[in-house]
């Protein structure tokens, strides 16, 4: 089966074509690599498959593969959704059901690609893999990357993940040693910095703002930085996320991007960019305005238009290792992403995964091929992208409702996600009756009578990278709650609010 675009981006992927080999090469950044990275080898089981690869005919009594005969699943099948096309969308998204009638059977046989069904069947996805993943679902995924976010480099690469948290974890491993420094947001993913314990690495969290990480206090660190005091040589890796960041909902504009990108040229930094949300970025959100209504592009080209550039999509050195992740835009179960850089690191990256991961589940990359390039094709994604975008629009939208009418703004603020699947919620300490408790007292109380009002919000402490607390966070998501359950959950947030501060009613803010 093919993976060939339909006509409505041909012209665009055309166009990227041609410029690819004009394109520079990408510096050697390779002194960034850790110990452990530079020590892996080639494995020479996985280097033997070579050999096959040049010669058809020669008889291989090599590997020890398990025969495909002998395997017990004969066959898989799934139904898979067929979104809303281009064709169909004029400008408007209404809440009434995210997608039609149409549905697509995939089916994987073993003998599947003898039968011409599908480049990939299921004796390939079920038998050892080399640690790339497979070949066939990369092959979408690099035409899906040129499209996109179009390199400026002409030697990237991309190879597969058990999705970001394990993608994560093996750029740490490759690009940290024991003591070094990195530089992350002041508020993290918690796991984030459980991969960087072990590494016993040395966390520096950055002040914040609206869109993130603040470039001027960025380049205020590294200008100023003191290997004497500070025990140790200036941090050579920033790791971001750069879109509806997580717990904060905050996003980089791309003036923001190309700073901290200049900044991190200047001083020598690799830039992790992990970015499961880059596709759930939004349209503004309209107080008083219909929840379930939402502006949506009406082609797929308008859509790629309104995406704020990634930073590797600026990157013209190959400073940049991107995170992408399929748990944000299909299923988390399927653990399944990748991984995208310059071909030096994804060769390490490679070696990596040869003694760790391998490759990512089989059968996940079965039904992510056959969904992507079998059932949709490169428009068909874009068009399952932006249908996913408006839903979680929608669902934002609802939230922020119930946020307007049930918090009192009098004690707490916060700023209108444009991606991802989080506000964050700032509440005042000052204005507390007990604030001299201290702020993590204030935020544990209010946490613990959220609990008692039976509703659930994250406190920010838990998002600490490094930092004293500045003043009382909470992160509420509105990815997978009804709208109905999310008024009810803040209106009972906004009780334990009133209560706590000594408020009285709705209009005592």
């Amino acid at each position: 089966m093919s993976d060939s675009s339909p006509v409505a981006i041909k012209p665009v992927v055309a166009a990227i074509e041609s410029q690819t080999e004009s394109k520079p090469g990408s510096l050697d950044l390779s002194h960034h690599l850790s110990i452990e990275s530079r020590i892996r080898q080639k494995s020479l089981l996985k280097v033997s498959s070579s050999y096959l690869a040049r010669d058809p005919e020669l008889l291989s009594l090599a590997a020890g593969l398990p025969s495909p005969s002998l395997f017990p699943i004969e066959k898989i099948t799934a139904t898979v959704p067929i979104a809303k096309p281009e064709s169909a969308r004029n400008g408007l998204w209404k809440n009434d059901g995210l997608l039609p009638d149409t549905r697509r059977d995939l089916l994987k046989e073993k003998d599947s690609s003898l039968k011409g069904q599908s480049e990939y069947d299921l004796s390939g996805a079920l038998q050892y893999e080399q640690g790339t993943g497979a070949k066939q679902l990369l092959k979408f995924l690099k035409k899906h990357t040129e499209i996109v976010h179009n390199p400026q480099y002409r030697d990237w690469d991309c190879i597969l993940s058990g999705g970001n948290t394990h993608a994560m974890e093996t750029v740490f491993r490759m690009l940290i040693n024991p003591g070094d420094y990195i530089i992350l947001e002041e508020f993290a993913f918690p796991e984030t910095a459980e991969a960087l314990k072990p590494l016993r690495a040395k966390m520096i969290g950055m002040e914040m703002d609206e869109e993130g990480m603040r470039s001027d206090s960025l380049r205020q660190l590294l200008e100023t930085w003191d290997e004497t005091a500070r025990g140790d040589k200036r941090p050579g890796v920033l790791y971001v996320v750069p879109t509806g960041q997580n717990p904060t909902g905050a996003t980089m504009s791309v003036q923001r991007r190309k700073e901290i990108y200049d900044i991190c040229v200047a001083y020598d930094l690799i830039i992790i960019e992990d970015d499961p949300y880059y596709f759930l970025q939004m349209s503004d959100y309209v107080p008083g305005a219909d929840p379930t209504i939402v502006h949506v592009p009406k082609t797929n080209d308008e859509f790629l238009s309104t995406l704020i550039p990634s930073m590797l999509s600026i990157d013209t050195q190959g400073r940049v290792l991107r995170l992408d992740s399929f748990s944000k835009i299909a299923a988390p179960g399927l653990r399944c992403g990748w991984i995208t850089g310059s071909d030096r690191f994804i060769e390490r990256v490679l070696r990596h995964n040869e003694v760790g991961l391998q490759f990512p589940s089989g059968v996940s990359m079965a039904v992510l091929h056959g969904m992507l390039a079998e059932a949709w094709g490169q428009d068909g994604y874009l068009d399952w992208l932006v249908n996913l975008r408006a839903e979680y629009t929608s669902r934002r939208n609802a939230l922020l409702v119930a946020m307007d009418k049930f918090l009192p703004r009098g004690v707490c603020d916060w700023v209108v996600p444009s991606a991802g699947m989080f506000v964050w919620l700032h509440v005042d300490h000052t204005k507390h009756p007990r604030k001299d408790n201290g702020i993590e007292a204030v935020e544990m109380e209010l946490f613990e009578a959220g609990i008692d009002n039976k509703v659930l919000i994250l406190p920010g402490a838990w998002f600490k990278v490094n930092q004293d607390a500045r003043d009382v966070f909470f992160r509420a998501t509105f990815a997978s709650v009804s709208a109905e359950d999310m008024a009810l959950a803040v209106e009972r947030f906004g009780e334990v609010l009133r209560k706590s501060f000594g408020f009285v009613g709705l209009d005592d803010m």
